[in-house]
C-alpha cells in the first residue's frame, strides 16, 4: 500500500534538476556582477545597481522558463488532455506503464511518471527527440513485437496512432520483459546444436600411407574430442570416419568469431608425405524439435561435401553460412553411387512421358556433351528425350551441326518456345551441369515442371528446391561429361555409342580439364579410355577447340589492360564493342593470365550487354569461386565466373577488389 500511496505522489517536474542548476549558477555570477560593478565604478549607488542586476536576473529566469513552458506546450491543440479528457489522462499518467507521446517529427510531448521512473531521469525530455531517449523504430511497434533497452531492462514497445491531423500524434507503451528476454536467452543458449563431422579424405590417405591411417584417425579424434569438450558437447562415431556433436547454441557465437578454426586446426595435420586431412561439418541450431535440427545438419553435411569438403556450413535461424573452403576437392567417388544415381534417374525416366534435358545459360562443351549423353540414357528407357538449347548460339552451333546430321538427334534439339510446349504433368527436366533453376539455359522451363534431377560438378551453391527429385552433385569429377560417361559405363557398350555421341563427350572432358592438365584423376583418364573405344577421334575433337582468326585480336583486348592487384592477382577489363564470342574469348585469356610469373589467380571482365560478365581462375592457392560467390557466381576452387548487371564495368570491378580483399584477409596466401 505504501509502495501506491507513493507512486500517486509521483510526477512529472516542471523544472528539471537542469534548469535549477542553471538558475544557481545565474544567481552566483550576477552577484559576482554587482561586486564587480560596485568595486570598479566610482560613485555609483549599490542599491541601483543591486536593482538592476535583480531585475536581469529574473529576466534570465523568466526566458529560461517561458521557453520551458514552450516547449511543453509546443502543439496546445493535441495535448493529452485535449484527446483523451482528464479522466482518460489520468488513467495514463498513472499507469504503471512507461507511456509517451510525441509527434510525426519524433517530439516528445508527454510521458507519465512510470517513463520518468524508467528513464531514471528527473530531467525534463519535453520537447527533446524520442531517438535521444529510446531507440526504437515507431513502424515496427505499431506492426509487430519491437523492443527496446533502457538501462539494464528490456522492453516491448507497443505503438499507437492517436491522431494523424496536423503533425500528428503518436503513443508509445512500454512492458517491463526483462525477465521474459532472460529466460528466452537461457533457452536460446541452452538449446542443443547438432553437428555432423565427416573426414573428407580418408580414401586418399588410405591409398598412399596404410601403415600410419590410424595414427591419423585416431589424432583426428582426439582434436574433434577436445574441440567438443570445450564446449561441453558429446560427440560419437556413428560410422567408419563419421562423428555426430550435440551442444549448447551458446557456444556457437564464439565458434562463429573464430570462424571454425577446427577446420585449421585439423588441416594442419600432417600425415606421411605431407598429406593434409580435412573434415567437413553441417551444423544447425534451428528452432524446433531435435528431430528437425537433425535433419537440417543431416543437409548441411551433404551441402558441404558437395561444396568439396573441408568447410562448415551452418543453417541458423534465417540463412545458410559457409565457413572455410580453402582446399582444393579432394578427388573421390565410387562406382557404387555412380550406379545407383544411373538406376535412379533411368527409373524415374521410365515413370515420364518424356525428358527436357537444358544446360546452363551461355553453354560450352560440358553442358552440351552431358545433355546429350543423358539423352542417350533417355533413349535407351525408350522415352522421348529433347535437348533446350540457345540454337542460335554462335559456339555450339558447330556441336548441334554436328549432332543433327545423324538420325535420331535430327529432331531432338529445341528452343525456349517449343520447350515449353514439351511440358506435360509427368514431364521430367534434367539440369546438367549447374544445380540452380535461375541458372538453366531456359529457367521458365525448369520452373514448370514438379520432376527435375540433377547432374553437376561444380560446388553447391543453392538449397535444392522441392520439385528436384534427385541430385548428383560431385565437386571432385572433372566435368559433368565424366559423370555422365560413368553412367553410360555402367548402361550401355561403348560399341553401341555413337561416335558423334563419344567425340561431343570427349570435348566436355578436355574442355573442362584443359586438356588433362587440371581437376584430373584416374576416372577421368577410364571416362576418356571408354570414349575412345566408343570411336571418339581426338582430332576430329579438337577441331570444335579452333578459334577463327578474329578471336586472337579481341583475346588481345583482355592481355593489353592486365594491372596486377595485391601482387598475384591479375585483373583486365574489356569494355566497348563486344559480342557474345567474348564470353569464350574471356575464359581463354583468364588461363593464359596464369600462364604469368607470380600471379595465383586472374579475373576477366567484360561487358555483354547489360551484363558483365566475369571469369575467374586459379593456379590452385586461391579460391576463385568462394570469390565470386559474393558476386552472385559459382564455379570450381580454380575455375568460377559470374554475371552482374551493372552500368559500370569499374564498379563491379571495385566489388572484385572488396570481394578479393575480404578473402585474402581471412585467407592469406
Amino acid at each position: 500500500m505504501k509502495n501506491e500511496k507513493d507512486n500517486q505522489n509521483l510526477h512529472v517536474p516542471y523544472a528539471s534538476r537542469r534548469d535549477m542548476i542553471l538558475y544557481a549558477a545565474l544567481g552566483i555570477l550576477n552577484i559576482a556582477l554587482v561586486a564587480i560593478l560596485c568595486h570598479f565604478i566610482p560613485g555609483v549607488q549599490p542599491i541601483i545597481v543591486a536593482i538592476i542586476v535583480g531585475v536581469i536576473y529574473l529576466s534570465e529566469i523568466a526566458i529560461i522558463a517561458l521557453r520551458r513552458v514552450a516547449k511543453s506546450r509546443i502543439y496546445p491543440t493535441k495535448s493529452i488532455h485535449g484527446l483523451l479528457g482528464e479522466e482518460g489522462s489520468a488513467v495514463f499518467k498513472s499507469s504503471r506503464l512507461p507511456i509517451v507521446i510525441f509527434d510525426l517529427h519524433g517530439t516528445i510531448l508527454w510521458y507519465n511518471d512510470a517513463m520518468r521512473m524508467a528513464l531514471d531521469s528527473y530531467d525534463n525530455f519535453i520537447g527533446e527527440k524520442i531517438s535521444s531517449v529510446i531507440d526504437f523504430d515507431m513502424e515496427d511497434a505499431t506492426s509487430g513485437e519491437c523492443r527496446t533497452t533502457i538501462g539494464n531492462n528490456v522492453y516491448s514497445v507497443e505503438g499507437f496512432v492517436l491522431s494523424k491531423k496536423n503533425n500528428g500524434l503518436y503513443l508509445a507503451m512500454l512492458s517491463d520483459i526483462t525477465s521474459l528476454s532472460t529466460l528466452e536467452k537461457k533457452y536460446y543458449d541452452e538449446r542443443v546444436a547438432v553437428a555432423y563431422i565427416a573426414i573428407d579424405n580418408v580414401e586418399d590417405i588410405l591409398q598412399y600411407v596404410h601403415e600410419k591411417f590410424a595414427d591419423a584417425v585416431v589424432s583426428i579424434e582426439d582434436k574433434l574430442k577436445s574441440w567438443a569438450a570445450s564446449m561441453n558437447g558429446v560427440i560419437k562415431s556413428y560410422d567408419n570416419d563419421k562423428y555426430i556433436m550435440l551442444f549448447e547454441s551458446a557456444y556457437l557465437e564464439e565458434c562463429i568469431a573464430n570462424r571454425f578454426d577446427i577446420l585449421d586446426s585439423i588441416r594442419d595435420a600432417r600425415v606421411g608425405d605431407g598429406v593434409s586431412i580435412t573434415v567437413s561439418i553441417g551444423v544447425s541450431h534451428k528452432g524446433g524439435t531435435l528431430h528437425e535440427r537433425e535433419i537440417d545438419a543431416r543437409d548441411a553435411i551433404d551441402l558441404a561435401l558437395q561444396r568439396g569438403g573441408d568447410q562448415v556450413v551452418y543453417k541458423s535461424e534465417n540463412e545458410t553460412i559457409y565457413f572455410g573452403g580453402r582446399t582444393k576437392t579432394v578427388y573421390k567417388r565410387s562406382n557404387v553411387r555412380s550406379r545407383a544415381f544411373s538406376n535412379q534417374l533411368s527409373a524415374l525416366m521410365s515413370r515420364s512421358d518424356n525428358v527436357i534435358i537444358m544446360g546452363h545459360r551461355y553453354g560450352d562443351f560440358d553442358s552440351f556433351g552431358a545433355s546429350v549423353g543423358v539423352a542417350r540414357l533417355a533413349m535407351l528407357c525408350g522415352i522421348k528425350a529433347n535437348i533446350a538449347v540457345d540454337l542460335t548460339d554462335r559456339n555450339l552451333r558447330p556441336c548441334i551441326e554436328m549432332m543433327q546430321k545423324t538420325e535420331i538427334y535430327s529432331q531432338v534439339f529445341v528452343d525456349n518456345a517449343a520447350g515449353l510446349d514439351l511440358i506435360g504433368p509427368d514431364t521430367l527436366v534434367v539440369l546438367v551441369d549447374h544445380n540452380s533453376i535461375p541458372r538453366a539455359q531456359f529457367s521458365d522451363i525448369a520452373s514448370k515442371t514438379s520432376n527435375i534431377a540433377v547432374i553437376d560438378h561444380h560446388r553447391k551453391i543453392d538449397q535444392p528446391v522441392n520439385t528436384m527429385k534427385i541430385t548428383y552433385i560431385e565437386p571432385s569429377a572433372s566435368s559433368a561429361c565424366e559423370l555422365v560417361t560413368e553412367m553410360l559405363e555402367s548402361a550401355v557398350s561403348s560399341q553401341n555409342l555413337l561416335k558423334e555421341e563419344a567425340d561431343i563427350l570427349l570435348a566436355g572432358i578436355l574442355l573442362d580439364t584443359k586438356q588433362f592438365t587440371r581437376n584430373t584423376g584416374t576416372r577421368t583418364f577410364g571416362a576418356a579410355q571408354y570414349l575412345r573405344g566408343a570411336g571418339a577421334d581426338p582430332t576430329d575433337v579438337y577441331n570444335l577447340f579452333k578459334a577463327a582468326p578474329e578471336d586472337l585480336s579481341k583475346e588481345a583486348r583482355f592481355h593489353t589492360s592486365i594491372i596486377m592487384y595485391e601482387d598475384c592477382i591479375a585483373l583486365a577489363c574489356c569494355e566497348g564493342d563486344t559480342d557474345e564470342s567474348y564470353r569464350v574469348i574471356a575464359s581463354k585469356a583468364a588461363d593464359k593470365m596464369l600462364t604469368l610469373r607470380g600471379v595465383s589467380a586472374a579475373f576477366t571482365l567484360v561487358r555483354i550487354g547489360e551484363q558483365i560478365h566475369i571469369s575467374g581462375r586459379s593456379s590452385g592457392k586461391i579460391n576463385v569461386q568462394l570469390i565470386l560467390e559474393k558476386l552472385r557466381g559459382g564455379g570450381h576452387f580454380d575455375v568460377a565466373g559470374a554475371q552482374v548487371v551493372s552500368d559500370s564495368i569499374v564498379d563491379v570491378l571495385e566489388t572484385l577488389k572488396k570481394s578479393i580483399d575480404e578473402y585474402l584477409e581471412r585467407n592469406p596466401v
